[in-house]
């Protein structure tokens, strides 16, 4: 029996699609084969490019149910783009403007997207943001972004999508099901005027607390005014995830006087090194406070400050520091990683995080409820993290103190 000339279009759609995915597929391969690769890694490629094309092959032949072209190409997009990093995106040329805003911007409605369990996920949210202003936490799962469900969606769609909504006034209804997947609750973020919040500051037992959510444009001079005194000071950077990446390195050339702040390599890019700017640091280098939300920029500043001997506190960062570019050849334009940053042992951040030179676990109990469960006290919780933090910080006055005095 032969096609309807509908089938018939539907197929020849594919076959063009799959030819144009397998050249991008040879294309990548090609490049990494020019990497270097060991004979046993190239074996291994070519497996995974003959499985890649039988299960496309088998798809197109046996699935149930006609093909739907578009479902099927943001899969695609998705496996190979974010299979080599969750920022990455295939930018619509359509789109190209609106992503640049994009990313040199707070997300959307103060809503940044990562990957959980096979759907969109709450990556952080922006103090100050319609997102936090909903109460979404770290990590909850985002199942559907209005009635369209977010499992197999590229990521940089539904951030595109949900940048489009928030442009036009548009609000946008969120079903979210909570960190340990018991609850599901729906969401609206209201796309109204908001500001980020980029800098917390308080103050305990004579020690400055810094928090920094964001690092937008003029927050490293801002920084510089608020250490003017010259105290002990502790810098938050666990929730620290957007910002720009010249920014972290002005950050971080607030509290060093000397040497290197970092450095990135790339195969095309090359390396490139960021040295400190001759100025007069002062008071105790700063406590800086870490842990898995910790991430991007948020790497950048704490490896910065880490290498010219700030205590690093908390846990493992997240291990992802890449140095994104829109990259174009003809119609194809790409978000991509073109250089990786590095941590102080020459390695890239991304894939190993940042270790602290002090582990301690979120939160701990003040002291334990002797009366047992029905005695009716509370058991208060405190930030260990940043318990530690300011002990170390007072620390650290109290060993720079001799020396003053002798140098007096």
């Amino acid at each position: 029996m032969r096609a309807r000339p509908g089938e018939r279009m539907k197929m020849a759609r594919f076959r063009v699609l799959f030819l144009g995915f397998s050249i991008v597929c040879l294309l990548l391969f090609a490049g990494l084969l020019r990497a270097g690769l060991s004979g046993e890694d190239r074996e291994d490629l070519f497996r995974s490019l003959g499985i890649l094309t039988e299960v496309v092959h088998l798809v197109e032949n046996e699935y149930v149910d006609e093909l739907n072209d578009e479902a099927l190409s943001m899969a695609l997009d998705a496996g190979l783009l974010e299979s080599v990093d969750p920022w990455a995106a295939v930018v619509p040329e359509a789109d190209i403007d609106t992503y640049r805003r994009l990313v040199a911007e707070p997300p959307a409605f103060g809503l940044f997207i990562g990957g959980r369990l096979g759907l969109a996920a709450v990556r952080c949210v922006i103090p100050g943001s319609p997102a936090a202003g909903a109460d979404l936490q770290s990590w909850e799962v985002i199942e559907k972004v209005g009635d369209v469900y977010t499992r197999g969606r590229p990521l940089w769609q539904i951030r595109l999508e949900l940048a489009h909504r928030e442009a036009a006034g548009e609000g946008v209804t969120l079903t979210v099901v909570d960190r340990h997947v018991d609850e599901r609750r729906d969401v609206v973020l209201e796309a109204v005027q908001w500001s980020a919040d980029p800098i917390e500051v308080t103050s305990e037992d004579g020690v400055q607390i810094i928090k920094l959510n964001v690092l937008e444009v003029g927050v490293a001079a801002e920084l510089e005014k608020l250490i003017k005194g010259g105290g002990p000071v502790v810098i938050d950077l666990r929730k620290l995830v957007w910002g720009f990446e010249s920014e972290a390195v002005a950050a971080a050339d607030v509290f060093i006087d000397d040497g290197v702040i970092g450095s990135r390599t790339g195969r095309q890019t090359g390396e490139k090194l960021f040295e400190a700017t001759q100025g007069i640091v002062q008071g105790p280098v700063p406590v800086v406070l870490i842990g898995p939300d910790t991430e991007g920029v948020g790497e950048i500043l704490a490896s910065a400050l880490g290498r010219h001997g700030s205590p690093l506190v908390g846990w493992d960062s997240a291990g992802h520091a890449p140095h994104m570019r829109l990259v174009h050849s003809g119609g194809l334009h790409l978000w991509i990683p073109v250089a990786q940053w590095l941590g102080e042992d020459g390695e890239p951040i991304t894939g190993a995080g940042l270790e602290p030179s002090e582990k301690v676990e979120y939160f701990e109990s003040l002291g334990e409820d002797e009366g047992g469960e029905e005695s009716g006290d509370v058991v208060e919780e405190i930030d260990a993290v940043l318990v530690r933090g300011i002990e170390l910080a007072l620390e650290g006055v109290e060993a720079e103190t001799p020396a003053v005095a002798e140098a007096a």
